[in-house]
């Protein structure tokens, strides 16, 4: 007998409903390009030297006086130099993100382990983080990066460290307003009825409910840290050349701008395009998480 057969529902009585599945929200043209773009450039960093035909990206290829041209090395033409400008953005890209990548891991870290306990434990913890907080979004980046730099000399690490600093408030803050609104739910509760350790509820029981609001914040915060090492490079603080970078690019260019305007073309579309998909794709998850906090 199957067990509608053996429970029927009677004249008065509604069947139980099945419990909705969580879906993603559909993509528009736009996150489906931002998804595909970043992808392909992420593919394209990693793998820049093993891209057939593509040249070396401080090998001269061409004259930058000729139109660019249908070709992988020709795409967006060739800088002063001659070199392809195409293949300095994919070996640009690999710099640019592993830069912003260990920058966020680094804030990513040190912000979920300060905002963690001081949601937590409150007190004076929270008061410090705070304070540490507030000191630093109240602090320039640019400046305070450039003034480390200067005093330091351009290096690459002082770079990266400064930016994953930086941004450390920013993930304390979220991760501190998570723990606290999650401090006094019912699985907290009987976690600790049943004698859990501290580190085990904040690992085991927190953190995976703050990870969907944590994933939806880095890629905006990452497009911010793209606009941000872009600009030092720009000054001749960041990559050091013959290093391809995309704010060297640019700045590489300004004395034939007046003449050549297509040469900033190339690592201006790919740093606007970049920050459009990182943007797009944190908008999208926040979407995502409005949509499955309404559906639970």
């Amino acid at each position: 007998m199957s067990t509608l057969e053996a429970h029927p529902v009677s004249a008065g009585e509604k069947p139980l409903a099945a419990p909705r599945r969580l879906r993603w929200p559909r993509l528009t043209l736009a996150e489906a390009f931002s998804f595909l773009f970043l992808l392909l450039l992420i593919a394209g960093a990693i793998f820049a030297d093993r891209i057939p035909g593509l040249v070396r990206p401080n090998f001269p290829y061409g004259d930058f006086s000729r139109p660019p041209e249908w070709s992988i090395n020709g795409l967006f033409g060739t800088d002063g130099l001659g070199r392809s400008i195409f293949s300095r953005i994919l070996h640009g890209a690999r710099a640019t993100l592993t830069i912003v990548g260990i920058a966020t891991l680094i804030s990513l870290g040190f912000g979920l382990l300060l905002g963690m306990l001081a949601g937590y434990y409150r007190g004076i913890i929270e008061r410090f983080v705070d304070l540490f907080a507030n000191t630093v979004a109240a602090l320039p980046p640019i400046l305070v990066i450039l003034a480390l730099l200067t005093a330091t000399g351009p290096s690459v690490t002082t770079m990266t460290l400064a930016l994953g600093f930086l941004e450390i408030g920013t993930y304390a803050r979220i991760a501190k307003g998570g723990v606290i609104s999650q401090y006094d739910r019912d699985y907290i509760l009987a976690a600790r009825a049943l004698g859990a350790s501290d580190a085990r509820i904040l690992l085991r029981e927190i953190l995976p409910n703050l990870m969907p609001t944590l994933a939806a914040l880095v890629p905006p915060l990452m497009a911010g840290l793209i606009i941000t090492e872009g600009s030092l490079s720009f000054l001749g603080y960041g990559i050091a050349p013959p290093a391809p970078s995309w704010g060297g690019m640019i700045a590489d260019s300004t004395d034939l701008l007046s003449r050549f305007p297509l040469l900033i073309f190339g690592p201006i579309l790919t740093i606007v395009c970049t920050v459009f998909a990182l943007n797009t794709v944190g908008d999208y998850l926040s979407r995502r998480i409005d949509r499955r906090e309404k559906q639970l």
